[in-house]
């Protein structure tokens, strides 16, 4: 997951050109590629890292997501400043950290919802003639993302795998699906 979510966000930054927007989209999918290497570590027996690397993950989940969502309502509604952008930036990262120290009951599943609902928006608006296949490419890795949260979860297993190994799975997809329309899209 690490490295797909890192190739794709290096994919997403080497053609932003300038938009604020799609950067901010990278920088979302290297936070989620820096949550899944911490996670490496962790789940490898680094519990010592368990400090870091639930911030992190938590950050990449309600920052890193919204920042993807945020360069998608940017390529299909129309320009966010820098000024914007770092606005929303701002109030997601305190939003971050008060959800961090005080959990705010189903806040990273909304925020996720309204960033992964954006992409699939703007994916079905961009549809047609030469972004055909990222649209199609975006609109999967949104609902990779949403299965793999909601449906496929950590816990347990399915079919004898478990469910924390076909999570990761998912979001790997997810992320270089992501990557790969934002970078056609945006």
């Amino acid at each position: 997951m690490a490295i797909f979510a890192v190739w794709a966000g290096l994919s997403v930054q080497s053609s932003a050109k300038g938009n604020v927007s799609k950067k901010g989209g990278a920088y979302g999918l290297f936070l989620i590629g820096l949550g899944a290497l911490l996670g490496v570590v962790f789940f490898l027996g680094g519990d010592w890292i368990s400090p870091i690397y639930r911030p992190i993950v938590h950050i990449a989940g309600v920052v890193g997501v919204p920042w993807v969502g945020i360069a998608f309502f940017n390529a299909g509604f129309g320009k966010i400043n820098g000024k914007t952008w770092n606005l929303l930036s701002l109030i997601l990262l305190v939003l971050a950290i008060l959800s961090y120290l005080y959990p705010l009951g189903l806040y990273a599943t909304l925020i996720g919802a309204i960033a992964l609902i954006a992409v699939l928006v703007v994916c079905v608006q961009k549809y047609k003639g030469s972004h055909k296949t990222a649209a199609l490419y975006g609109i999967a890795g949104a609902l990779l993302f949403i299965l793999s949260g909601l449906v496929i979860g950590t816990v347990g297993t399915i079919a004898g795998f478990p469910r924390v190994d076909l999570f990761h799975y998912g979001l790997a997809a997810a992320s270089y699906s992501l990557g790969y329309s934002l970078k056609r899209i945006g």
